[in-house]
């Protein structure tokens, strides 16, 4: 099930992006409990906090994107490169479509 995570804090901007409810609850909104309180409550409207929550709110969402994201299909592609070296040799990729994407040296 999705939530909508205003990225800003609600007090800031409107803008949201759907991120698992488990993941909202336990990381991004207490990501924001972090915050200073004048940034994510903003109750002035100052436009200052609204832009510096709109800077945190972006850095902790790329943050958890990475970490959920682009690490773990990072791990995927170094086990799945053991497990290639294993089976058919250290230079596996050679003479295979992939051979265009090995590090010139």
């Amino acid at each position: 099930m999705l939530d909508d995570h205003h990225v800003a804090g609600d007090a800031n901007s409107p803008v949201t992006i759907a991120i698992w409810v488990n993941d909202h609850r336990a990381r991004l909104n207490t990501d924001q409990y972090d915050w200073p309180r004048e940034t994510l409550q903003n109750p002035n409207a100052s436009p200052l906090r609204a832009a510096a929550a709109s800077n945190r709110g972006t850095a902790d969402s790329t943050i958890y994107l990475a970490e959920t994201f682009l690490y773990e299909k990072a791990e995927m592609l170094e086990t799945l490169d053991v497990f290639l070296e294993e089976r058919l040799g250290p230079k596996w990729w050679v003479g295979t479509p992939l051979e265009k994407y090995a590090p010139k040296r």
